[in-house]
């Protein structure tokens, strides 16, 4: 590995006279720290007045104010939580640290080195200011008591995350004990000029300037505040100070205790797969004690079964170090660690960032799903993968960089899932001030540092110690709350005020979905996923036999809760081997269903319609090689009827476009970038009036250049999305759930060459028509073995009548089915069509087989009278599958 120096930033005052500013290395920092739009920042934590009575950052956001009565307040080691002459030390309440010339008491602190791409260039853990910035719009106030023993020239300083700075200086006499205030909007006391106090501050800390001969001098803090405008100055007595336990940060249920069978606990050397620059490793304490050696020192962990990254993503490492704190490439330097592993082929290596360790136990949580999937990888990694949709065969902790000999202790690793329930959790909490007579309400909301929560507990009585109140998933009347992903916060309330305290991770409901009757909500297009570039978390392509968790609930315009299934375009695309992907509910066995079909070097999209799992996640699973997935989500089901409806209507299908022959209104191919509108309502069965979307089988003919069509309601912005991806000469359908637009219509772009479009109605969605009944996804057809009866392939104008309403998980009675249609085996090209049994076979077509591919398409369609379906082919021989994932009642 290669070792690389973290900078901090200097700035020296003598006496109130400014130093001019030299950087601590050739590297430039200040510039480093340019605002950019790739900042990476967690939401902050800002409670009002209502919440907090005592207005102070670190009580709101750490609940634990900077009374220096524990050590967490600030870290003592020299180089971490102060620079000095030593290290600091804390005890009875006040911190002592021996300062030097530009020495710094950090109490908000991070490492500030940047990326080029505009990320920290760490991993941020612990009371991290990307972590736990300060929203510097409600912070306004600093109050301290603070003493020295000699006149020193001190400052406070801090940054924000845009790369805005400043250093406010004042003179203080030594001797005894004296408590200062400082107006931090008040521009008169930035003496040395800077950035007005705003945004979200990162770094936050009091600095000591010049002092000729550079002696060492003691200074100590008792207490520092950094409030609202109308908090106490002074820290308010018989306060609570509320602590929530769980749910945390460290998540739920652990990798290699589930999976594995065994935890990462160190208990025997069995928990060891390899090692690298450590000597006399031993067990026998219960934990894993030993000397690192050289600067890449390892510990590599068993998995024992394939790691599902998407679900296990909450990394923590108990560690423990001997030795001092330095950065420097240097024997008794080096105290960076990391994660890395290897892909399944064994050949490609990646790596995180680095990890800032400490001196002492390090208790380090860290989140290996970030913002940006490639800000895990360290910036000069050769193979950035992201941490989600991957093969895992080989996985490592590097514990240090240090070039010399250092004990260390590694007493577990683990690798969690977010905390999750189907019935009760408990959710523990405290009052660190163990005030008298104090009451707590408990909240939770899906929406991350937000107070607009829903109450969940009132009036609960808070004892000294840990209290636990069991929630099951109800508000406090009673009401069942749906799933999804939860934040939750405790207030709590006595004679003297308020105080609020916020849960470092969340907690899932997860309760079994049902097939449960459903509206439609059509949206404008929206890309959710595309491990090309990392949208929707995933940088990296799907491995053979790799299926990855899929977030489709709160993004694209998805709401977080109350959702049944959702409607995508799923594109499979840099594909390098013939396979299939399949979609289905996240949590539950993967069925034999298939959703796209694709060769080497082929792009394919398909319409997807699949009910959610129970974490708010659909799979996607590809079958072979190595394949890249795009998925644009185009609406989704909910069992409250919203505004326009969201009821369907099958219809026998009727063509309402052909650039062909000029049917709709456009004659000839739609040329490359160009755009037409289509008038979807009053036509083809759709009422004129009152619909909200509509269903159509969209088929791409005679296309000229390789490129893509998007579909989108007239009138709106066109989305970064696609309907089809078309090469040249290749006819190709699929289905669109199109949201319809201005004046009735939807719109029809061409991305590139000229191409002929055709569009057939098979539906519609309005105030009236049947409930969508999404289910788990089940073959109903297969030509090839006989299932559904079907057991001979179609041949030459062959038709062949199948019942699909007839059981489970298809009742009778249901008026239209939502399929995945697959033809395969094909021996010319040829297009089928499906319709109601009983019905004249419409002028229309459901997908378009040829020789030597599989081709799907998805299908609404209504069933006929004794709820069966005809399917009909023009040419050729070929078999045909019929996957079911949802009816309509």
């Amino acid at each position: 590995m290669r070792f690389r120096q973290i900078f901090l930033p200097l700035v020296g005052l003598a006496a109130g006279v400014v130093v001019s500013y030299t950087p601590a290395s050739p590297v430039d920092v200040a510039s480093a720290w340019t605002p950019g739009p790739r900042v990476d920042l967690s939401p902050w934590l800002s409670p009002g007045a209502d919440l907090s009575t005592a207005g102070d950052f670190a009580t709101d956001t750490f609940s634990d104010p900077w009374d220096f009565n524990n050590a967490e307040d600030v870290d003592v080691h020299n180089g971490v939580g102060v620079v000095a002459a030593g290290d600091a030390s804390v005890s009875n309440g006040i911190l002592t640290t021996p300062t030097i010339n530009t020495g710094e008491v950090r109490l908000l602190m991070t490492w500030p080195e940047i990326t080029p791409q505009g990320w920290p260039g760490v991993l941020t853990w612990g009371r991290d200011g990307w972590t736990n910035p300060i929203d510097a719009a409600k912070y306004t106030q600093v109050t301290m008591r603070i003493r020295a023993d000699a006149d020193l020239p001190l400052a406070i300083r801090w940054w924000n995350a845009f790369g805005q700075s400043a250093t406010i200086p004042f003179n203080f006499a030594g001797g005894g004990w004296q408590t200062l205030h400082f107006d931090l909007n008040d521009r008169s006391i930035y003496k040395l000029g800077g950035d007005a106090w705003g945004g979200p501050v990162v770094r936050f800390e009091l600095f000591r300037g010049l002092v000729a001969n550079n002696p060492a001098v003691n200074l100590q803090l008792d207490w520092v505040r950094l409030h609202r405008a109308d908090a106490s100055q002074s820290p308010p007595a018989g306060l609570p100070i509320a602590q929530v336990y769980t749910p945390n940060e460290q998540g739920g249920a652990d990798f290699a205790t589930v999976e594995r069978g065994d935890p990462w606990d160190f208990a025997q050397m069995s928990d060891v797969a390899d090692s690298h620059d450590v000597t006399r490793l031993d067990t026998s304490t219960g934990d894993l004690t030993g000397t690192t050696v050289a600067n890449d020192p390892f510990i590599a962990l068993p998995l024992g079964t394939k790691l599902n990254g998407d679900r296990y993503h909450r990394l923590t490492v108990d560690v423990c170090y001997a030795g001092g704190f330095a950065l420097t490439d240097t024997a008794g330097g080096g105290m960076v660690g990391r994660v890395a592993w290897y892909l399944s082929d064994a050949q490609r290596w990646t790596e995180t960032q680095d990890i800032v360790i400490y001196p002492g136990c390090n208790k380090m949580t860290i989140d290996m799903v970030t913002q940006r999937p490639e800000s895990i990888n360290d910036e000069h990694t050769q193979n950035p993968t992201g941490w989600r949709g991957l093969d895992v065969s080989f996985l490592r902790f590097d514990l240090n960089e240090d070039r010399g000999a250092r004990a260390f202790t590694l007493r577990s690793v683990t690798l969690a899932d977010d905390a999750a329930f189907s019935t009760t959790y408990p959710i523990t909490f405290g009052d660190a001030a163990a005030t008298p007579n104090t009451t707590a309400d408990i909240y939770v909301t899906t929406e991350r540092a937000s107070y607009a929560g829903t109450r969940v507990a009132r009036g609960l009585r808070v004892s000294g110690g840990t209290n636990t109140f069991t929630w099951n998933g109800t508000d406090d009347t009673g009401r069942v709350m749906p799933n999804g992903t939860y934040w939750v916060y405790v207030v709590m309330r006595n004679t003297a005020g308020n105080g609020v305290g916020y849960s470092s991770g969340p907690v899932r409901i997860e309760k079994a979905v049902p097939a449960t009757p459903s509206f439609f909500v059509p949206i404008n297009p929206s890309r959710i996923l595309d491990t090309r570039n990392g949208i929707g978390g995933n940088l990296h392509p799907l491995e053979t036999g790799v299926f990855t968790e899929l977030d489709v609930t709160g993004v694209g315009g998805v709401p977080e809760t109350g959702v049944t299934a959702v409607v995508m375009n799923v594109t499979a695309t840099n594909t390098t081997s013939g396979g299939f992907v399949t979609a289905w509910p996240s949590g539950e066995a993967r069925p034999l269903v298939s959703n796209l079909n694709f060769v080497p070097g082929q792009t394919v999209p398909n319409l997807v319609t699949v009910k959610i799992g129970a974490n708010g996640r659909v799979n996607l699973f590809n079958s072979h090689g190595s394949t890249d997935l795009l998925a644009d989500v185009v609406g989704y089901y909910t069992p409250t009827q919203p505004a326009g409806g969201g009821l369907f209507t099958a219809v026998t299908p009727a063509r309402l476009l052909d650039t062909r022959a000029g049917t709709g209104g456009t004659t000839g191919a739609i040329a490359q970038g160009q755009s037409i509108n289509l008038g979807v309502t009053g036509v083809g069965g759709v009422p004129a009036s009152g619909v909200s979307a509509v269903a159509l089988n969209v088929t791409v003919a005679e296309p000229t250049g390789a490129g893509f069509l998007t579909v989108w309601p007239t009138g709106e912005t066109r989305p970064t999305a696609s309907t089809h991806n078309f090469v040249p000469g290749i006819t190709i359908a699929n289905l669109v759930l199109a949201k319809v637009g201005a004046n009735g219509q939807v719109s029809f772009y061409n991305s590139a060459g000229a191409t002929h479009v055709v569009a057939d109605v098979v539906g519609y969605f309005s105030g009236s028509g049947g409930k969508f009944v999404p289910v788990a996804p089940q073959r109903l057809v297969d030509s090839r073995d006989g299932t559904g009866g079907m057991s001979a392939a179609m041949g030459t104008s062959g038709s062949h009548s199948m019942p699909i309403a007839t059981a489970n998980p298809v009742p009778a009675g249901a008026k239209a089915v939502i399929v995945n249609v697959t033809s395969v085996n094909s021996s010319a090209p040829s297009y089928i069509t499906v319709w109601p049994t009983n019905a004249a076979r419409p002028l229309a077509s459901t997908l378009n087989p040829r020789p030597g591919e599989a081709v799907p398409n998805q299908a609404y369609l209504r069933v006929g009278a004794n709820g069966a379906l005809d399917a009909f082919n023009a040419y050729g021989t070929t078999d045909l599958i019929v996957d079911v994932f949802g009816y309509v009642m």
